[in-house]
């Protein structure tokens, strides 16, 4: 009865003495920078905090959780902090919400909300100085499903950064992840409110990860000449990008097959086939299995269970591939070896793919199979996990252990003196090996300088390197077969061209360049862009479902791109 008062009041003390703070360091930031909002709970160890409520204009960036465990007079006490970093788009006073947290017990614990000031360059809170450097985004939807990939652009403002200098925006929410860690960018130059900036535009998509509303913030720490000092001295400014809303929604439950794959995106296509018709029992044939479609498969699973009857499953190989730049239309390919056990086995069971549409809201299932089978041979029995045993067709190595060899009476030569390094033709090119290694790396830093001061010349070659790889894609039979996805390769390529012909960036240029006097085509050439500009509309908003006239669009793309050269 004693320990149960004990425990009881040892408890009732533990709730009482649990208590969150939040401090905000500093107070006053200039604009474009960030503080530290830091929030601490004593008495327990907590995973998680949430703000109450998400305030437009103000973005919050995951840093960091830390557990601290100490005892003080043979009582151990645990407290965990957690770190943000707090982004406000305008100049002004701002209020950081109240973070909020349940203990185990059910009991709410709640933080005092903090006041943040921002002030511009001048030291007003009011917006209209000229900002060293900024970054503008463009997202998808506002109102996303769980594990929907949607596309990205950011456009990197800074006054003077070099290429060579150049990092990657990152996305600091927490609950989204990159499709592509390093995405492509080209540069140009904009003039905006009065200032020219060197623009780096960077095409990449997300996935979002974990449902909830949350203001999208992409920030970096970038390093630029100081133009208050004579010598042009380098310094470091931290740019970071509005805050955007973005509310992601659960999965439905309703209606949720048992075997989902966890797979979302759009009109997904699913393929599989059986290499053999025939085998022996305990001969592996192998299963082809292909999953394309808008979507990010790289997280994906192979379909279809873990076990078969009568069969032996080994784990499945995977390989993934893209067919646009953001990584948002993707190709994934399984291969997995099975086992026929029994020779009363007749087929290979039909396999489905389960995944979630976002087009019509709802639970898509493709199915491939049956695939007829004929088994001969001795049924196999095998233990769990244990692979069947073949045939050995080699000698024991073990044939001879045991037996003795005799003596020599004579040994011979034990051992042959190794001939000099000199007369050996490999010592003789690891000499050389460092005067070839600094005559590469000086041709190739040359090049780099090149094409940092010729921008036009890197983007030319970058365009080449896309459009092959792209025109490659584009004569695959599986692309083809999807006209969604064969004339998004197409505007892709139009899109470049277009924009290098014109210099232009790429993002935004559509059917309406038709109507732009500057366009270089007239005659055949415009006739062939407007003719695939109206294919691509029809298989994107009418949705034909008559198939891709490949050769003619092939033929169509070559001429224009020759033309625009």
């Amino acid at each position: 009865m004693r320990g149960l008062i004990f425990i009881l009041f040892f408890l009732g003390a533990a709730t009482y003495g649990a208590g969150l703070t939040a401090t905000l360091k500093p107070g006053v930031i200039k604009q474009g920078n960030s503080a530290e909002l830091t929030v601490r709970c004593e008495g327990y160890e907590l995973a998680t905090v949430d703000p109450e409520r998400t305030p437009a204009g103000m973005g919050f960036s995951f840093r960091g959780r830390a557990v601290r465990r100490t005892t003080v007079g043979g009582v151990d006490t645990v407290s965990v902090t957690f770190t943000y970093l707090v982004t406000p788009a305008k100049a002004g006073r701002h209020v950081v919400p109240a973070f909020t947290a349940t203990l185990p017990n059910g009991d709410l614990l709640r933080s005092e909300p903090l006041a943040l000031t921002v002030v511009d360059r001048d030291g007003g809170t009011v917006i209209g100085q000229k900002r060293t450097g900024f970054i503008k985004m463009q997202i998808g939807p506002s109102k996303i499903f769980l594990g929907e990939a949607f596309p990205v652009t950011m456009e990197l403002y800074v006054e003077r950064l070099l290429p060579s200098d150049l990092p990657v925006p990152q996305l600091t929410t927490p609950g989204f992840r990159f499709t592509r860690k390093r995405p492509e960018f080209f540069h140009t130059q904009r003039l905006e409110n009065g200032t020219r900036y060197n623009v780096f535009v960077f095409n990449t998509g997300a996935v979002a990860t974990k449902v909830g509303k949350r203001n999208i913030v992409f920030e970096t720490d970038v390093t630029v000449r100081d133009s208050d000092d004579f010598f042009g001295k380098r310094k470091q400014i931290h740019v970071a990008s509005d805050p955007v809303a973005m509310e992601v929604v659960p999965l439905p439950a309703e209606g949720r097959p048992a075997n989902f794959s966890g797979a979302v995106g759009a009109n997904l296509q699913f393929k599989a086939k059986a290499s053999l018709a025939a085998v022996k029992t305990g001969d592996p044939l192998n299963l082809s299995i292909e999953i394309s479609g808008r979507a990010s498969l790289d997280q994906a699973a192979v379909p279809g269970p873990d076990e078969w009857e009568g069969f032996k499953l080994y784990p499945a190989t995977s390989n993934t591939k893209y067919l646009d730049t953001r990584h948002l239309h993707a190709f994934k390919s399984f291969e997995r070896i099975i086992v026929p056990l029994r020779p009363d086995i007749t087929e290979v069971p039909k396999i489905e793919f389960v995944y979630f549409d976002t087009g019509t809201k709802k639970y898509v299932t493709r199915t491939a199979g049956p695939f007829p089978l004929r088994v001969t041979g001795p049924a196999i029995q095998i233990g769990a996990g244990d692979p069947p045993t073949l045939p050995n067709t080699q000698a024991d190595p073990n044939l001879n252990a045991g037996k003795m060899e005799s003596l020599r009476r004579a040994p011979g030569v034990l051992a042959l003196a190794p001939a000099p390094l000199l007369t050996r033709p490999w010592f003789l090119a690891a000499q050389a090996a460092p005067l070839l290694a600094w005559l590469f790396l000086m041709g190739w830093r040359r090049r780099q300088i090149y094409l940092e001061n010729h921008p036009d010349v890197a983007r030319r070659i970058r365009v080449k390197k896309l459009t092959r790889e792209t025109l490659r894609a584009l004569r695959n039979a599986e692309t083809q077969a999807d006209p969604e996805a064969f004339h998004a390769g197409v505007q892709l390529i139009l899109r470049e061209h277009l924009g290098m012909a014109m210099d232009r960036p790429a993002e935004g240029i559509g059917r309406e360049i038709l109507e732009d006097e500057a366009l270089p085509l007239s005659g055949e050439n415009r006739a062939a862009l407007e003719r695939l500009h109206e294919r691509n509309q029809l298989a994107r908003f009418a949705h034909a479902q008559e198939p891709v006239n490949a050769p003619l669009a092939l033929k169509d793309l070559d001429r224009v791109t020759a033309a625009l050269r």
